[in-house]
């Protein structure tokens, strides 16, 4: 009679799994995913610490955005008055033009002389 028992103890809990093994195997599957993020992943915690990273990654980056503003001020007050005498010397030496303007010369006659 036993094992008639355990026998019949097996089919109800095997067919309580057979019944209900969409259920059983979302349970699982929804029981790892809490264990992954919170034990593994130790998501909100995880997420404030990677904020703070951002944060810091920003206020660097502006940072630098402001110093590569001021360099390239500076360059450009540098450079200028070297821009005009390199403009004139190229307007001088090899008739170069700038876009939009319209180049003239004008050809002095000498008369000929008998």
């Amino acid at each position: 009679m036993k094992k008639h028992t355990t026998n019949k103890k097996s089919d109800l809990l095997f067919g309580f799994f057979y019944k209900y093994w969409a259920t059983a195997i979302l349970t699982v599957v929804l029981i790892i995913l809490i264990r992954q993020n919170l034990f593994i992943n130790q998501f909100p915690f995880s997420l404030s610490e990677k904020q703070q990273i951002i944060d810091e990654e920003i206020d660097f980056n502006q940072a630098l955005d402001k110093k590569n503003n001021i360099k390239m001020i500076e360059l450009k007050m540098a450079t200028e008055p070297n821009m005009e005498v390199l403009e004139s010397q190229a307007r001088y030496r090899f008739g170069l033009i700038k876009a939009g303007e319209t180049y003239y010369q004008i050809n002095e006659l000498v008369p000929n002389s008998p």
